[in-house]
C-alpha cells in the first residue's frame, strides 16, 4: 500500500454517543490516502468495541490501539510513532470535520511546501437533546512565517496539520497529566516549523459538552496551566531557542497566564481559591517573566494595554468583570 497522505489521530476515552459520528467524518473523507489512528484509552463503555467495528470495516484506513487510561495526551503520544502519512492531524472523538478538510489542508501543504496549516471551525452544543450550531471562528491569524504563529494563535491541534517528519523528528510530545496539554505541543513545535499555511474556513465542528476538560473548571485544573508553561519553558531553555525567541515565548505564555486562564480563575466558585490562583499566577509573573511589560509585542492594542496594566492589586475589578460576563454566556446541556 502506499504511503497515506495524511494520518488522523483520534484520542478515545469513553466516546460511545460521538464516536460514530468522528470516524465517520474520517473515513469518508475526498482524500482517499487517509489513515485513521485510533488509540482506545482504557475506555469502559463500547468505544472499544466501535473501534474494532471500524478497523474490521475500513481495514485500509482504521488502525486501532488499546491501552490502559493514562489520559489524552499519553494516546496521542503513542500515536505520533505509529503515523505512517506523510502529515499529521488530530481530532477528538467527541468532534467531526467536513468531508473536505483533509484534502483542502493537504492541497494548501503542498502548494505552499508548508511545514504546517492552520484552519477554522465551529462551536456546538446540546440544547434539549438539539444541536446548536454557533458562529464559526477563522484559522489563527494569517502566517508570513513561524514567528507569527505566537501571536491570536488558536493551538487546538484538530485544526492543524503537520509534516510527520518534524513531529516525528523533533521529539515534542505532549505532557502527560496535565489539561491544557495543546498548548506545550503547539508552542514547542514552533521552532521546528519554516513555512506556514492557513486556510480562512471551518472546516471542523468541536462540541462543547459540559464536564469535558475544556469546559469543568476547578482550582486543581486551572493550576494546571503552570507545569504546562515551565514545560515550554524548560523546552525552550534545553534545546537552545530563547535566543531565537525569547520575546515572542514571553509574549505568548503571560498572555495565557493574564487572559485565557485568567478568564478560567473567574469561573473558579470559591473565592479563596480564586485568590490564591491569583496570587500564584503573580508570584509565577514575577519570578519567570519580571520585564513583560516592557515587551515591545504589548506595545499595541486595547486588550494589550489592559493586561499590561493588571497588577495584584486592581486584578480583582478585571475577575469581577469577567466574572459578570461569564454569567451572560449560555451553558452547556
Amino acid at each position: 500500500m502506499k504511503q497515506p497522505k495524511v494520518s488522523v489521530i483520534v484520542p478515545v476515552y469513553n466516546a460511545e454517543k460521538y464516536l460514530k459520528k468522528c470516524l465517520d467524518s474520517l473515513v469518508n473523507q475526498t482524500l482517499q490516502d487517509i489513515e485513521v489512528i485510533a488509540v482506545n484509552d482504557g475506555s469502559t463503555d463500547q468505544s472499544g468495541e466501535i473501534l474494532n467495528n471500524y478497523a474490521e470495516k475500513y481495514p485500509q484506513k482504521v488502525k486501532v490501539f488499546h491501552k490502559e487510561n493514562g489520559g489524552q495526551a499519553s494516546a496521542r503520544n503513542l500515536a505520533i510513532n505509529k503515523c505512517t502519512g506523510e502529515y499529521i492531524g488530530f481530532l477528538d472523538s467527541d468532534d467531526y470535520v467536513k468531508p473536505e478538510m483533509f484534502a483542502k489542508m493537504y492541497k494548501k501543504a503542498k502548494e505552499q511546501n508548508a511545514d504546517y496549516v492552520a484552519c477554522g471551525y465551529t462551536d456546538m452544543y446540546m440544547k434539549n437533546g438539539e444541536m446548536v450550531i454557533l458562529k464559526p471562528y477563522v484559522a489563527s491569524a494569517i502566517c508570513a512565517d513561524s514567528k507569527d504563529m505566537f501571536f491570536n494563535a488558536l493551538v487546538s491541534p484538530f485544526l492543524h496539520l503537520y509534516k510527520t517528519e518534524i513531529v516525528q523528528q523533533s521529539g515534542v510530545k505532549f505532557p502527560e497529566g496535565v489539561i491544557y496539554e495543546d498548548t506545550a505541543f503547539y508552542l514547542n513545535l514552533i521552532p521546528y516549523i519554516h513555512n506556514v499555511a492557513c486556510i480562512e474556513e471551518a472546516l471542523a465542528f468541536r462540541l462543547r459538552r459540559e464536564n469535558s476538560t475544556t469546559t469543568t473548571i476547578s482550582a486543581e485544573r486551572v493550576a494546571q496551566i503552570f507545569p504546562v508553561i515551565q514545560d515550554i519553558e524548560n523546552w525552550y531553555k534545553n534545546n537552545g531557542w530563547n535566543t531565537f525567541y525569547e520575546k515572542e515565548k514571553e509574549y505568548f505564555c503571560v498572555r495565557i497566564l493574564l487572559g485565557s486562564s485568567m478568564e478560567r480563575i473567574s469561573r473558579v466558585k470559591d473565592s479563596k481559591e480564586r485568590k490564591e490562583l491569583i496570587q500564584k499566577t503573580f508570584k509565577y509573573l514575577k519570578k519567570n517573566y519580571p520585564n513583560y511589560v516592557g515587551n515591545r509585542y504589548f506595545k499595541g492594542g486595547g486588550k494589550n494595554r489592559i493586561l499590561r496594566m493588571l497588577n495584584i492589586w486592581n486584578v480583582g475589578a478585571y475577575i469581577f468583570i469577567l466574572r459578570l460576563k461569564n454569567k451572560m454566556r449560555k451553558s452547556y446541556e
